[in-house]
């Protein structure tokens, strides 16, 4: 299976709070981590992510910490792809909504 073309989201969340609730997003699937980057999976069946801060928005007071997330699936088709997803988005899902 080829590579999907990247998944590009701006987040609420700090660098450092992405990573806290990785474990929990990926539920036990192995990974390895750099300072900004996420592998999961190996070369054949895997997802590639790249994490970087982006400016806070600001709305009159409120300071909201953003990143920008970039996920690369390699070999997943798209119903793994949605069940990753699902995963991943409650992992990362704040109160609310």
């Amino acid at each position: 299976m080829a590579t999907s073309e990247p998944i590009v989201r701006d987040t609420a969340i700090t660098v450092p709070d992405f990573f806290r609730l990785l474990p929990r997003a990926l539920d036990g699937e192995s990974y390895t981590t750099t300072a900004n980057s996420v592998a999961v999976g190996d070369a054949s069946h895997g997802v590639a992510i790249t994490i970087r801060p982006l400016e806070p928005r600001r709305i009159a007071r409120l300071r909201i910490d953003r990143c920008e997330v970039v996920l690369t699936f390699t070999g997943y088709t798209d119903e793994q792809r949605e069940a990753f997803f699902i995963r991943f988005d409650r992992a990362y899902q704040r109160g609310g909504g």
